[in-house]
């Protein structure tokens, strides 16, 4: 039976795998586009040998796609009680990515460029990273360790979770164009799972949402290349309901960041709140009386005034209402707060700080919301998708009961277009939310011209 690590064990694995990422000793050269991995002689890595491991690579990345079953039914199964060992481990495997690679991986992950052989060749030898990676994703707890302070091996680290992110993404492209449909959309699942971990660090959740983003935006573009098959969009109907994403933030994990970023003891930042407070005070005694607080007792007061403000401004965010009425409460909240005269100066000072960051977390808030309006907008569309592929043509007007747009609480507004349907939110977003979110809701149908809709 294979026992569980002990805590110091763990530790260790921790530390070894960590050296092993952020010393380069863990990288493997790369074995496509040059004449040998690095290090090696000229006279060992001939071209025969480097013509001979091309064709091992693409050959294993052939048989992993011809094994690959009708019904995604993952039997990747971990002992360890923690995904991000799983991770670091497929970091370690996977080979380097040179430039032209890269750009080759990046033009295919995007559409732009259908694989070749030089991609499949290279996909075949990530093929140890990319099953780590995808066993690592469903491992349902994941503690990521000692995120790193040194900002060299913080960029090492969001760099070997890109590289991986392209292979896999770029791995769901080849597949589908390979005909191999489950498992290029089940690739698209397992990245949205990663970032589900990467949301559960505190320091790595900003990176969470672009990953998703990724996820989502590739499985719209698979849909709109496989054929119009019931039982496979119903299989990811129901595996996208599933497989959760990043969790949204809430009003209060919102005002949290904020209140540790007004309240941290940094000698500058509690200076400055403290003289602001000062200022507000009427009276010498009164302004002594603050530069005798102690930083615990400053910091004290500084709670409870914040706290007067976090209760009302959580219960506008996270209730039923749609965001204009939200937006409405808050900006009312904001100006009967700068009209109500507090007599307490600390209260003065936090009133205006307050409600200079109310504006920012209106638009984290958006932000979340535009977020949660292309999940919601992906979920849509597969619904749209079957009754196409059930009835031949494109429903004239939504379905009922598709999710909805969230920063109205109605249906999206759907347009047919010449290549397929699109899915628009109502109101709400900023420009820039609702550009990317055009893109990110039009969805094309293959072989569009030979479906019927309600224009024809």
């Amino acid at each position: 039976m294979r026992r569980h690590l002990s805590d110091n064990e763990n530790k260790s694995a921790f530390c070894l795998l960590l050296w092993l990422i952020f010393s380069g000793n863990g990288s493997v050269a790369e074995p496509v586009l040059r004449s040998g991995p690095a290090g090696m002689s000229g006279d060992y890595y001939t071209a025969e040998r480097v013509a001979y491991e091309n064709k091992k690579a693409i050959e294993a990345y052939e048989k992993r796609n011809a094994e690959i079953s009708h019904l995604i039914e993952d039997k990747i199964r971990s002992n360890s009680g923690n995904a991000a060992l799983l991770y670091y481990q497929a970091f370690i495997a996977l080979p380097e990515l040179g430039q032209v690679i890269d750009a080759k991986l990046s033009e295919v992950r995007g559409g732009r460029e259908e694989p070749d052989a030089q991609v499949r060749i290279f996909l075949g030898m990530c093929l140890p990273a990319v099953e780590m990676f995808r066993a690592a994703s469903r491992v349902p707890q994941c503690t990521w360790g000692v995120v790193p302070d040194n900002q060299v091996n913080r960029d090492s680290l969001h760099r070997k979770w890109g590289n991986l992110s392209l292979v896999l993404l770029a791995d769901a492209r080849t597949l589908a164009a390979d005909g191999k449909f489950y498992a290029a959309l089940e690739q698209c699942l397992t990245m949205r799972r990663f970032a589900r971990h990467l949301a559960e660090e505190p320091e790595l959740s900003i990176f969470s949402e672009g990953r998703d983003q990724l996820a989502l935006s590739t499985a719209r573009d698979i849909l709109g290349i496989i054929p119009l098959d019931v039982d496979i969009l119903v299989w990811f109907r129901n595996e996208l309901a599933e497989v959760p994403g990043p969790r949204l933030s809430s009003a209060e994990d919102m005002l949290k960041t904020h209140e540790l970023n007004i309240m941290q003891t940094n000698p500058d930042n509690l200076g400055y709140l403290k003289e602001q407070a000062v200022q507000e005070a009427e009276g010498e005694q009164a302004k002594e009386d603050i530069r005798n607080l102690t930083n615990e007792e400053f910091l004290s007061r500084v709670r409870e005034a914040f706290a007067h403000f976090a209760d009302p401004i959580c219960r506008i965010l996270d209730s039923e209402m749609a965001y204009e009425q939200k937006n409405s409460q808050l900006l009312r909240f904001i100006d009967e707060s700068e009209k109500k005269a507090s007599p307490d100066p600390v209260v003065k000072a936090v009133t205006a700080i307050v409600t200079s960051i109310i504006p920012l977390i209106d638009r984290e808030y958006r932000a979340e919301l535009a977020h949660a309006a292309h999940v919601s907008g992906l979920r849509a569309a597969v619904e749209i998708y079957l009754v196409l592929a059930k009835a031949g043509r494109l429903p004239e007007e939504l379905p009922e009961h598709l999710p909805k747009d969230p920063f109205t609480g109605r249906d999206f507004v759907y347009e047919i277009t010449d290549e397929g349907f699109a899915l628009r939110c109502q109101a709400g977003l900023t420009r820039r939310a609702e550009s990317q979110l055009r893109t990110a809701l039009e969805f094309k149908v293959r072989n569009r011209g030979n479906y019927r809709d309600g224009r024809n």
